[in-house]
């Protein structure tokens, strides 16, 4: 009796760890590989929208069990968007895409299209992941009463935050860049500005002396000259 009780709790872990391996092996991502694999897609989409890449991927890791539930396998569906697939593999209600990455860009063209999300673009920066999770969840995006905080867990736990922040900063640099070249070509316009007024004043000058001396443009191209020869001689005198 008491060996069969040994041998049935061998057979228990035995089929245990079997389970775990498989359940394993059938995974596609581990959470740290989710990330690093989609992050840029999501900070591409937050410089060209505005939709903070925290909440992009926090959602997306939430309503995908990061990269491996069945409709992100089959559908490339991250973000549990309902509609029309032509899936051969599975039945389901949900949206199919040829790429994940379209499934990324409808999840923020989806957020555009909705009048409840819209306000959403013009109400937050992209600073504020915390009021952009709330706004999604008030809008009906899932049922779930508890999704908001599921997702803000998400972002708080792995860091999400610190990928905006990096998308922040190649901001401020470019910025910062532009800024220069423009202050560059502000610096050249106003220098040849200044040789423009220099020219007028000038041009200005010879006016006003050919009209009071009566002079023709051929004598002021002489008293020029002569000007101009008796300021190198002085110099030359003085060196000597």
């Amino acid at each position: 009796m008491q060996k069969t009780s040994i041998i049935c709790k061998y057979l228990v872990v035995l089929l245990m760890s079997v389970l775990t391996i498989h359940t394993v092996s059938a995974q596609k991502f581990s959470p740290s590989s989710y990330i690093a694999e989609h992050k840029e897609v999501a900070q591409e989409l937050m410089k060209e929208t505005g939709v903070p890449a925290s909440v992009i991927l926090g959602v997306a890791f939430h309503e995908s069990a990061y990269g491996n539930s069945r409709i992100a396998k089959h559908l490339n569906n991250h973000f549990g968007i309902k509609g029309k697939n032509k899936s051969k593999v599975i039945r389901s209600a949900y949206k199919g895409y040829l790429s994940v990455k379209e499934s990324y860009l409808d999840f923020v063209g989806l957020l555009k299209r909705r009048k409840a999300t819209a306000p959403l673009f013009e109400d937050y920066s992209h600073e504020n992941y915390q009021a952009w999770v709330k706004g999604i969840a008030k809008s009906g995006y899932s049922e779930t009463r508890t999704w908001s905080a599921k997702v803000l867990a998400t972002i708080e736990r792995y860091d999400l935050d610190a990928i905006d922040a990096e998308v922040y900063r190649e901001l401020e640099e470019n910025r910062l860049a532009v800024n220069e070249v423009v202050q560059e070509k502000e610096d050249l316009l106003l220098q040849q500005m200044s040789l423009n007024i220099q020219e007028d004043v000038f041009d200005i000058l010879n006016t006003q002396l050919i009209i009071r001396q009566n002079l023709s443009m051929e004598d002021l191209k002489i008293k020029s000259r002569l000007s101009a020869n008796d300021l190198i001689n002085s110099e030359q005198r003085s060196i000597l």
